[in-house]
């Protein structure tokens, strides 16, 4: 008996013995986890920093190649200008060198280039002249027509201020009437023989710009000019008036003949062309030799018209 309960006791405090040593490996296991859980959450954060530190990194990566794509084109298009520039001075210096053999070429002397500027002054004032001239035949010619508009005008004043002055009787107010009816119907006839005129002028300008591109046309209240060029007028080589020089003429005689003041100023270079010109427009178009006044000037190739419709 006494045997046994020693045999217990001992397995009593062997257990005891057991249950301290497991306790106390537990408490050593505890530590270490504890330990290597704090591990791992440093090494988390360390791997998160390094995580955000590699996308940084790659952020001003990409923006560093976009920078140098950039750079790259920046350079592409600075070497294309350079290359164009080039370009460019190398045909300036070519235009340079053939412009200084040029000049080196065609040099003249002095006295040569002091003779050419004397022969141009004299034409140039010879030219004026004839302008000169032109114009005083226009200005005549629009003075005229002046005079008889201001005619016209004085005659609707005097009618307008009968008109004006107090009427009494009955007689005066039928002559008031009467003078009112013929002061609108002239002004009603002037109107509509402006516009007729108008309309006259911008036909034979489109026939005219439709015959010949070289055919020159300028209007001017009751003128138009009209610029025959001596190819279009003569056959080549000879005085007589070509097809299309008739064809031109009849137009303008037609326009001329359609107004009973009409009247024609011919400015050519010689007299028979004149009178080939004149006894055309008397012939065919039936103007009166009276409305056409001619006028000859020097080297003038071709022909200039000036069709007065007042």
């Amino acid at each position: 008996m006494g045997g046994t309960l020693r045999g217990n006791q001992l397995i009593s405090t062997a257990c005891l013995l057991l249950l301290a040593l497991a306790a106390g490996g537990c408490m050593v296991a505890s530590s270490k986890y504890d330990v290597k859980t704090r591990e791992a959450d440093t090494l988390r954060d360390a791997l998160a920093n390094t995580n955000k530190e590699k996308s940084v990194l790659e952020a001003r990566t990409d923006a560093l190649q976009t920078q140098l794509s950039g750079e790259k084109e920046e350079v592409t298009a600075l070497s294309a200008r350079v290359r164009t520039q080039e370009e460019e001075i190398r045909r300036i210096n070519e235009e340079l060198a053939s412009a200084r053999k040029n000049y080196e070429g065609t040099r003249i002397t002095r006295e040569q280039f002091i003779t050419e500027l004397l022969e141009k002054e004299k034409t140039t004032g010879k030219r004026i002249q004839e302008l000169n001239e032109r114009a005083q035949t226009c200005e005549q010619a629009l003075e005229a027509h002046g005079k008889e508009s201001a005619s016209k005008e004085t005659e609707l004043g005097d009618l307008r201020k009968k008109v004006e002055k107090p009427q009494e009787t009955d007689a005066l107010r039928r002559e008031r009437d009467i003078l009112l009816g013929r002061v609108e119907r002239l002004s009603e006839e002037r109107t509509q023989e402006e516009k007729r005129r108008e309309d006259r002028f911008a036909a034979l300008v489109e026939y005219l710009s439709k015959a010949s591109a070289d055919i020159k046309t300028a209007t001017l209240g009751p003128t138009l000019r009209i610029y025959l060029p001596e190819k279009i007028l003569f056959l080549k080589g000879k005085a007589a008036l070509s097809d299309g020089g008739r064809k031109v003429l009849g137009e303008v005689g037609k326009a001329a003949s359609e107004f009973s003041a009409a009247s024609i100023l011919l400015s050519t270079g010689g007299k028979k062309t004149a009178e080939e010109i004149s006894t055309f427009l008397t012939g065919q178009a039936k103007i009166p030799a009276d409305r056409i006044l001619p006028k000859y000037i020097e080297k003038e190739r071709g022909a200039e018209i000036l069709l007065l419709i007042p």
